[in-house]
């Protein structure tokens, strides 16, 4: 089984690791997301050959589960990873971390 990452970010402010992979079924799969930027929110979406994207995960803080993939945030250290227990031919697919930034507010600016 294959897959293949992806980054949704410009100017180089999103770094994924590694960008391909082949596992065996049954190994543990670890993706990485580094990121330069102040975010809101980083989202782990997943897209399978031919198929639209998927959205796995949102996070602003700590960890997620569902099923057999876990996903973390560590805000300070601006990282998350995915992780794939248990991989399964099914998994094959192109695993994409996108961020939302956190734009600084113009002085004088109001919400």
């Amino acid at each position: 089984m294959s897959l293949r990452t992806g980054v949704s970010a410009a100017r180089n402010e999103v770094e994924q690791s590694p960008q391909d992979l082949t596992a065996q079924e049954g190994e543990l799969i670890t993706i990485n997301c580094s990121y330069s930027v102040g975010i809101n929110a980083l989202h782990w979406l997943q897209q399978h050959p031919g198929g639209g994207i998927v959205s796995l995960f949102m996070l602003s803080s700590g960890k997620k589960k569902h099923g057999r993939l876990i996903a973390t945030i560590n805000i300070q250290e601006k990282h998350s990873s995915l992780h794939i227990t248990a991989s399964h031919p099914r998994d094959s697919a192109i695993y994409i971390c996108a961020v939302r930034h956190s734009a600084p507010q113009a002085p004088g600016a109001r919400t």
